[in-house]
């Protein structure tokens, strides 16, 4: 795999390496890789910059050039703060290249009560209550994304893609993210093209550190899921603001990292949604 980068003299941003640009052309490689960044907010920063650290320094001893997808929360958990600094580093990154995603409008699951068990252990403990599109109406899913939408577009910054918190959607808000405008999203296993719904199967990565239960269960999880998913066209890497600060689990995901560097092209989630639409 050979280095990439962006034509036309954009800026980087310091510590990372410069994305190719997204065009319409043919992927360069028969299986490629996406990672994501979720919870990108002033509250969850440091944790977010760590996190890019250790991404710098894989793809620097791997030689390539990395782009990277961040999800953008506006008002995480309600907090309306939006410092300098922040916003700069915002613009710096989707000037470098680095894709920008509607990641919810609070990351906070304020949706009618769970019926059932299974809709119960999803949104209570498998998300921690952070489920927010898990069980909204159309038309509550849609007010959402218009409000995100407007602040972003507002602030200058532009998010064609939309990932609900936790991947987790109501049919109906399925629906109303296409409505919104939105180019792409995507659940857990797949890559979805809007408004014509092309989906391209993309198992995840992710990791729980919550306790130290899951931490050993993730571990184990996505090593087997990443041996299973080696000829998979499509891998994604989505990682949290707290993936570095437990030492067994940051050494699993960069080794895993590593690894798919050295056979897979890197990609947006925006690019992987064109790749979806040419294939779908």
């Amino acid at each position: 795999m050979t280095p990439s980068s962006f034509s036309g003299g954009l800026a980087r941003t310091p510590g990372m390496a410069t994305p190719r640009p997204v065009t319409g052309g043919k992927a360069c490689s028969t299986r490629d890789l996406c990672v994501v960044l979720h919870d990108v907010a002033p509250s969850r920063w440091e944790g977010c910059q760590r996190v890019l650290g250790h991404v710098r320094r894989c793809a620097d001893a791997a030689g390539i050039e990395l782009p990277l997808t961040l999800l953008v929360v506006p008002h995480m958990h309600g907090d309306t703060a939006l410092p300098a600094r922040y916003l700069r580093w915002l613009h710096r990154m989707a000037g470098a290249g680095h894709e920008l995603c509607l990641h919810g409008l609070t990351h906070r699951d304020e949706g009618p009560p769970a019926r059932g068990l299974r809709e119960h252990l999803l949104r209570r403990h498998y998300t921690a209550g952070e489920g927010e599109f898990a069980a909204l109406t159309r038309e509550q899913a849609l007010a959402k994304l218009r409000e995100g939408r407007a602040w972003a577009k507002a602030l200058g910054l532009s998010m064609d893609g939309f990932v609900a918190p936790a991947w987790l959607m109501s049919p109906a808000s399925l629906k109303a993210v296409g409505k919104a405008g939105f180019r792409h999203t995507c659940t857990l296993t797949e890559v979805i093209a809007l408004p014509q719904r092309q989906a391209l199967k993309a198992p995840s990565l992710v990791f729980s550190t919550r306790a130290a239960w899951r931490r050993q269960l993730s571990r184990a999880w996505n090593t087997y899921l990443a041996h299973q998913a080696r000829d998979t066209r499509l891998l994604r890497l989505e990682l949290h603001p707290g993936d570095a600060e437990h030492p067994d689990i940051l050494r699993c995901w960069t080794g895993l990292l590593t690894e798919a560097l050295r056979s897979r092209m890197p990609l947006r989630l925006g690019e992987a949604a064109m790749l979806a639409r040419r294939l779908g």
